[in-house]
């Protein structure tokens, strides 16, 4: 049976019994806290046999759950607001600037930092005043960034504050001139779509579809799968023109649901069917013990935890009747060029991965991350003083032919620097000329490179916590962590 594949409003267990405190941020809070972490963390963690003795600390429990991660582990979090990550999976930002961008060092001679928009989301202010992809940001609020400061600085594109000022510069002959600032004015509560955009483009007797895909998630948390069903609808329109070819930039997607790579993989692989076998899946020997037990197959005879298949319709959660076709396009395509970053990761790999035992799958541009592992994100809904959650690795995953190892990222078939001096989706920007140049055998104008020193370039700064996850929630892990509730 299909699993319903729906990651965010997950229940903790084994929750240790609330405590009556003053105060949230109190040294007994903590304790409390860094307790139901140690709990958890003992029940699902990936790595579970091999935590630490809980001691009881009233350190920082951001502090706290460092102490728990074991060495293999890259990608489990912890968050001070559960609200405000769940909704961020969700693609809702609580004040959302308009664009998104990557910090690196302004040269390798000084301790500037600049920012390089990658590119500007629909419907902001930051579009409307004509903000694009490759424009160079030196000052905030009339702030130069530097290396000891750019935190600081950023923060105010993201705070409370209705707008923020912006220095945009030029770059001619290795020399900034700075622009008048412009004043970008906010929104609140933006939800953002993950088809940032789809097109088709002719080339004699080729049709070539291309798709930027963002992010995977299935709707803004209200459960009508809109996101999912509008990428459906995408593919359905590549299905109508009958392409020939296809390309999907996940260049800036760093993961997301489960569930929504399952149904994307599902509108791409050839010969559509649900037996087939998508993904298998590896758990901690609390999870593996509970669905080998006897009494969780006789109560739950069509659950298979351990794969998932490919599916054949989206399921809206309710009403329960509502189920509509997958649009598949894998019979037109001999393979599937996929352009990558130094950024994708997580459900991104995990459609390349489980795609490449049915059809080739072409690479273009960056190393991926390299996250072969799942997360479920937990919050105590016993204890409305604890605010913390976290995501911890609970899985790993392998495709059908039980293929896993990719630790150290996909390397690119063809390696290409990010072209920031033409806008996503221009024939002529580098990862995309590349992928149309090796279908239709015909190059592209060569990409103009980004006047930044090529080594800072390498050397990026983080400028936000990179959400690189794989989130899983389905009908046998929910009965696990709900069982002893």
């Amino acid at each position: 049976m299909k699993k319903n594949l729906f990651l965010f409003a997950i229940l903790c267990l084994f929750i240790v019994s609330c405590k009556n405190n003053d105060e949230v941020d109190s040294p007994e809070m903590y304790k409390y806290v860094n307790e139901w972490l140690h709990d958890n963390m003992t029940a699902v963690y990936y790595w579970n046999t091999e935590l630490p003795y809980y001691k009881s600390s009233t350190d920082k429990p951001s502090v706290y759950f460092k102490s728990l991660i074991n060495k293999e582990d890259r990608f489990s979090a912890i968050f001070e607001s559960y609200e405000k990550i769940k909704n961020e999976l969700n693609g809702v930002i609580a004040s959302e600037v308009g664009f998104e961008f990557k910090l690196f060092r302004e040269a390798d001679s000084n301790e500037n930092v600049v920012a390089l928009v990658l590119y500007t989301k629909p419907e902001t202010p930051a579009r409307a005043l004509g903000i694009k992809r490759g424009d160079i940001i030196r000052r905030i609020n009339n702030q130069q960034m530097t290396m000891t400061n750019y935190r600081t600085v950023i923060a105010s594109l993201s705070d409370v504050t209705p707008s923020v000022s912006i220095t945009f510069s030029d770059y001619t002959n290795k020399i900034f001139t700075d622009k008048t600032p412009v004043v970008v004015n906010k929104v609140n509560g933006y939800n953002e779509n993950p088809v940032f955009l789809d097109t088709v483009y002719t080339f004699q007797t080729k049709k070539i579809g291309y798709l930027v895909y963002n992010f995977f998630t299935n709707d803004p948390g209200d459960k009508t799968m809109k996101y999912d069903l509008g990428l459906n609808a995408a593919i359905g329109q590549f299905k109508q023109q009958n392409i020939t070819d296809l390309v999907v930039d996940l260049r800036y997607n760093h993961g997301g649901m489960m569930s929504s790579a399952i149904n994307f993989a599902s509108m791409l692989v050839p010969n559509l069917t649900t037996n087939k076998v998508f993904s298998y899946t590896e758990y901690n020997r609390n999870y593996t013990d509970y669905f080998n037990s006897s009494s969780f197959k006789s109560n739950y005879p069509n659950e298979n935890p351990f794969s998932d298949n490919f599916a054949t319709t989206i399921d809206l959660p309710s009403p329960k009747t509502d189920k509509f076709p997958v649009q598949n396009i894998g019979n037109s395509l001999q393979r599937i060029y996929f352009l990558t970053g130094d950024g994708t990761a997580s459900a991104s790999e995990m459609v390349i991965n489980g795609l490449k035992p049915f059809l080739p799958c072409i690479l273009v541009g960056d190393t991926t991350v390299g996250k072969n592992v799942g997360s479920t994100l937990i919050n105590d809904e016993k204890n409305t003083k604890n605010q913390w959650a976290f995501m911890p690795i609970v899985l790993r995953y392998f495709n059908k032919d039980r293929q896993s190892d990719f630790t150290k990222g996909f390397v690119p078939n063809y390696y290409i620097e990010d072209d920031f001096k033409h806008q996503l989706g221009d024939i002529n920007e580098g990862l995309l000329a590349k992928a149309i140049s090796q279908i239709t055998g015909v190059a592209q104008t060569s990409a103009a490179k980004v006047p930044i020193v090529r080594q800072s370039w390498k050397q990026a700064l983080p400028y936000k916590a990179e959400h690189h996850f794989l989130i899983v929630k389905n009908k046998a892990t929910d009965l696990y962590i709900n069982r002893t509730k």
